[in-house]
């Protein structure tokens, strides 16, 4: 979603269970700093597009819409549309989708697409991996269950991280993408439903967030032990659920997350409303122990320059995480549920502002948040 030396958004303007076609391109940050780019350019695409991914090194763009389409996109430029493998639906509490969402490997040119697939006249959840390279599909990859709502790849391990709504948290080993290893960890009862992946793949420490409850799930993959099979499981008897109290007002609980690369900082948001979000620091070290969190901050984003009040976005949760090409700093980059602003929040920065105990104070420092216009 965010790329390259000048960094760019690539926004759907719409979800699972609305919205309009088009994909605006939002100009982030340039040389000269947060929101000082041009005016946002729209591409017109013929689906209602849910995700977008970005190849930071090749600059590409690759769009999902709820339907089969697949759009591919170098800066404001729509250069292809192509049609997914998927034969069915998945169903959300955010709706319907064929395709459901799209994460690109950069260290291996592939775009990875969530998805719905029929298989022997049974609906589940799968995945198809989409070579940048040749514009071609690979065979799609039955899940066997539904899919997270937002999948994460870690190219360090050859993961793809899918922990769902019914409490399976898989694993996908994609070591070779044509002979996949599925591996499946039921997480027994949880204060929550699974429903977003995010991890620090610098240390191997994932998580999931838990809708409707104000914790989230933290596994140290280092420490996680495979069993092979059809599916295969995982265990890992050194992860947790951890509560945040003053996560509890966000709207429908913890429900997307992203790790900002190369950082141990991550922001966690609710969806479909809401102005509470939320700013953790992971563990510098995994391989032993029990990972926890080591430092967190609920925050409530201000009220963009022309409206009252900020509304977080649906699904698939509208959030993401870079690190500044200029200043090297960790930023979580949100959108509002009309699609009007982009909101660019300091990580560190929020962590280290005046706070009563893991609240930052209001109004916020100065700095903190830059809102840019859609």
């Amino acid at each position: 979603m965010v790329q390259g030396k000048n960094a760019t958004a690539y926004l759907p303007q719409g979800y699972w269970e609305g919205g309009t076609t088009g994909i605006k391109v939002v100009p982030v940050e340039t040389s000269s700093g947060l929101g000082t780019g041009g005016s946002p350019t729209s591409i017109t695409t013929a689906g209602v597009v849910n995700s977008c991914s970005s190849n930071s090194t090749t600059g590409e763009t690759v769009c999902v819409a709820n339907d089969t389409d697949v759009y591919l996109i170098s800066g404001t430029t729509l250069n292809n549309t192509l049609t997914s493998g998927a034969t069915a639906e998945q169903d959300f509490t955010g709706g319907f989708c064929s395709n459901c969402g799209v994460v690109v490997d950069s260290s291996t040119n592939k775009a990875l697409i969530t998805m719905g697939l029929e298989i022997d006249d049974t609906e589940t959840g799968g995945y198809q991996f989409l070579d940048l390279d040749t514009s071609t599909f690979e065979t799609p990859i039955p899940a066997g269950a539904t899919t997270s709502e937002d999948v994460s790849i870690d190219p360090v391990r050859h993961l793809v991280l899918s922990p769902n709504e019914q409490g399976n948290y898989q694993l996908v080993n994609i070591t070779t993408t044509s002979t996949p290893a599925l591996f499946n960890n039921d997480l027994g009862e949880l204060p929550g439903e699974p429903d977003s992946a995010g991890e620090d793949c610098t240390t191997g420490i994932a998580l999931s967030t838990l809708e409707f409850s104000d914790a989230l799930f933290i596994t140290d993959l280092t420490q996680a032990n495979f069993t092979p099979g059809t599916p295969g499981t995982w265990t890992d008897t050194a992860s947790q659920v951890q509560s945040f109290p003053e996560f509890a007002t966000m709207a429908a609980g913890t429900c997307g997350i992203a790790i900002a690369p190369g950082t141990h900082l991550g922001v966690v948001t609710g969806e479909f409303g809401g102005a509470l979000e939320g700013v953790i620091q992971l563990p510098a070290t995994s391989g032993s122990g029990t990972p926890s969190i080591v430092d967190y901050v609920a925050f409530t984003v201000p009220s963009p320059p022309t409206e009252e009040g900020w509304s977080e976005g649906g699904d698939p949760h509208t959030v993401t995480a870079y690190v500044s090409p200029n200043t090297h700093k960790a930023y979580g980059v949100l959108e509002n549920r009309d699609f009007t602003y982009v909101a660019i929040v300091d990580l560190q920065g929020l962590l280290s502002a005046p706070r009563t105990g893991h609240v930052v104070n209001s109004p916020l420092p100065a700095g903190l948040v830059t809102f840019v216009a859609e």
